[in-house]
């Protein structure tokens, strides 16, 4: 028996890059989605298929724990991946982490096939890593009968999201928005589902490629360094923007979240994680009837995000010029599939 697990990407509406020192942050889960199919297979091995770039692995019960092992007796994430790709494909470590991860906590698994399938561009801002990693955790736990509470599920997917980007602390917002759908709020180590209601229109822009996350992260933080009162300056104005918005949010403005983007946006163009065609698609977004847009994500390319009275006539008029999605925030996050 085949069993399906979808989880939504994720956008950033308010605080990126301020919520590593501590601020508050706002992310959102849209209706784009990874998926991940798990079924029983006749011999003891775990089958991994990974179905948009055509590649299959397969990795036996002690293959597992020695991933399992390996894992956990790592100096750092770093050396554990050197160790790892020894034997095991790049892209198929993060999934293998996971899987090695919930068989040696839960007692090992019997034979399983999994395939992944993501609709979600990549490496634009749309958390499409971490998507993936939920919805492969979640159909492995689901198809094992292993039912963990929420933030056991949340911190299994996130091992996969950890290796994905060599850092301990990754995947926190984006694994738990992915999971819940919805709303979800991050600070200071501590994550909230808002539970606001509706599913808001949100105007996608794509304007590219974008630098790698570790990459704006490490620029803004040597800026942090260099000029510490002034790059504070910036995060409590990010944090006060990001609480202010996420008020409006739940007070259905989207009038006013929209402006708190565009202030947002400016402050991360200070912070120097903006690019040229992030600025113009903003630009071009508020010239063309938009209440407000921002960057979403890491920044340096990738996606703007923004909010408008009419979605359908602001994607219309920015056609031709970027590529345009429109899309809405879902509530129905990966939790939905693996609890029903």
């Amino acid at each position: 028996m085949e069993c399906t697990i979808k989880a939504p990407a994720v956008v950033k509406l308010y605080g990126e890059h301020a919520v590593v020192y501590g601020k508050l942050s706002v992310a959102a889960a849209v209706s784009m989605f990874a998926t991940a199919s798990a079924s029983s297979s006749t011999d003891r091995k775990l089958h991994i298929e990974l179905e948009d770039i055509g590649k299959s692995y397969e990795i036996s019960s002690e293959g597992l724990m020695k991933l399992y092992n390996s894992y956990n007796k790592r100096q750092d994430i770093a050396s554990y991946i050197d160790a790892a790709l020894q034997t095991v494909p790049n892209e198929v470590l993060p999934y293998a982490t996971i899987a090695a991860m919930i068989a040696g906590t839960h007692g090992g698994i019997s034979g399983m096939k999994l395939k992944i399938h993501s609709e979600i561009p990549m490496q634009r801002g749309f958390a499409s890593s971490a998507a993936c990693s939920t919805a492969f955790a979640l159909a492995m736990l689901k198809h094992s009968n292993i039912m963990l509470s929420d933030n056991e599920a949340i911190e299994i997917a996130r091992e996969g999201e950890k290796v994905s980007h060599i850092s301990e602390g990754a995947g926190r917002i984006d694994i738990s928005t992915s999971y819940y759908g919805g709303y979800v709020s991050y600070s200071s180590g501590s994550f909230k589902s808002e539970g606001i209601e509706g599913e808001s229109e949100i105007i996608i822009i794509d304007t590219g490629p974008k630098k790698s996350t570790a990459e704006t992260v490490g620029n803004v933080r040597r800026f942090y360094e260099s000029n510490r009162a002034k790059a504070e300056e910036y995060f409590n104005e990010i944090d006060s923007i990001a609480r202010s918005g996420l008020e409006a949010l739940k007070n259905g403005d989207i009038r006013k979240a929209g402006k708190l983007m565009l202030e947002n946006q400016r402050l991360l163009k200070e912070l120097g994680v903006s690019s040229e065609g992030l600025d113009a698609a903003v630009d071009l977004a508020v010239r063309s009837g938009a209440y407000g847009a921002k960057l979403s994500g890491g920044g340096g390319g990738g996606i703007a995000i923004a909010l408008a009275e009419h979605p359908d006539r602001l994607a219309e008029s920015m056609k031709g010029r970027f590529n345009v999605y429109k899309a809405h925030i879902t509530t129905q996050g990966a939790k939905w599939y693996y609890r029903h």
